[in-house]
């Protein structure tokens, strides 16, 4: 019973919010975020508004376990050609932070990314389909401040948007 009722909780909210802006919701599969480039993981891509971007990434390998999340600002969505042009060049600034657990071990890393790359949008802008790549610097902080690594992670997604 009480998870019926968080459900319905959940539904209503974002129906709800969905009045007063737009949320996009869908999946994205990503590639280049972890040691071996082809070792690919799946997220949950969230929007909460037309300009900002979430992604829950998870990675499940034999050897480790890694989940994570991206928070991106997109200030540059410009259409390529005419504003009806269905395709968008999305130009961004973000953070990632990832938790990486390897047998008894948990290591953490954190920095910043920049995503670059493009949207097709079907349906009157109801529907999106996207792929960025987005170098990523690792930052780390002690024992001094400094750049650890430096990774380029590519994504494929789409997003059904709510407004």
């Amino acid at each position: 019973m009480k998870a019926k009722a968080l459900v319905l909780a959940v539904i209503f909210g974002i129906a709800a919010a969905a009045g007063s802006y737009a949320i996009g919701l869908g999946a994205q599969f990503n590639l280049g975020s972890t040691d071996k480039f082809f070792a690919p993981g799946i997220a949950l891509a969230l929007s909460p508004a037309d300009k900002f971007h979430m992604a829950f990434n998870w990675y499940l390998d034999d050897a480790y376990t890694k989940i994570g999340l991206t928070a991106d600002a997109a200030p540059l969505d410009q259409y390529l050609g005419s504003p009806s042009s269905p395709l968008s060049l999305t130009l961004g600034i973000g953070v990632f932070a990832n938790l990486t657990f390897v047998e008894n071990d948990m290591d953490f890393d954190a920095g910043l990314r920049i995503p670059v790359g493009f949207a097709l949008w079907l349906g009157d802008r109801a529907f999106e389909i996207y792929t960025h790549i987005a170098p990523s610097f690792n930052i780390g902080v002690v024992p001094a401040p400094n750049l650890k690594n430096i990774f380029f992670p590519v994504a494929l997604g789409a997003r059904l948007w709510i407004r």
